[in-house]
C-alpha cells in the first residue's frame, strides 16, 4: 500500500498548486478527485512520473529518495518528502539534461544534506505546511541554479 501512497503523493505535488497545501490527506485526496475529474492528466502524469524515476536512479542508483551522504554504502529507508520533491522535481528536465548536469547536480543535493534547516524539513514534522514549503523552493532553486531553464 505504500507504493500506491508514493504514487499517490507524486500525481498530487504534480498537479496541485503548492500554496492549496494545508493538511497531506486532503491534500491527495484533492489530487485523486482533480485525476477523476480530469483523466486525460494520467498520461502526462505517467510519462512525468517515468521519467523521473529514471532520473532519479541514474543520480543515485540504491540512494534515490532515501536521507544519504557522498560516502555512504548502506541504503537508509525511503524517505517520503525526499520522494516528494525529487520525483516532481526532476520530472520537469529530460534524462539528456539530468545527466548532462549530474555531477552538480550530485554537488547540489549533498549541499542540502549539509543543510540543518533541509534535513529538518524532510525529517520532523514532514507534512507541516512550512516544512512542505521550504522543501520544495530549496529544491526548485538548487534545480533552477545547476540546470537553469532548460526544462523540458
Amino acid at each position: 500500500m505504500r507504493d500506491r501512497e508514493f504514487v499517490n503523493r507524486f500525481c498530487a505535488f504534480q498537479i496541485l498548486d503548492l500554496a492549496e497545501y494545508h493538511d497531506m490527506d486532503q491534500f491527495l485526496a484533492a489530487g485523486l478527485r482533480k485525476m477523476n475529474r480530469e483523466p486525460g492528466l494520467l498520461g502526462q502524469l505517467s510519462l512525468d512520473f517515468r521519467n523521473s524515476l529514471s532520473s532519479n536512479l541514474h543520480l543515485f542508483g540504491k540512494h534515490a529518495f532515501r536521507k544519504h551522504t557522498r560516502r555512504q554504502s548502506s541504503r537508509s529507508v525511503l524517505n517520503a518528502s525526499l520522494w516528494d520533491v525529487m520525483s516532481t522535481g526532476l520530472s520537469h528536465y529530460s534524462q539528456s539534461t539530468v545527466k548532462c548536469h549530474a555531477a552538480s547536480l550530485h554537488a547540489a543535493f549533498y549541499r542540502l544534506m549539509d543543510d540543518e534547516e533541509f534535513v529538518g524539513a524532510i525529517t520532523y514534522g514532514p507534512n507541516d505546511p512550512k516544512k512542505v514549503g521550504y522543501r520544495f523552493a530549496a529544491v526548485r532553486t538548487v534545480f533552477e541554479e545547476v540546470i537553469g531553464a532548460d526544462a523540458s
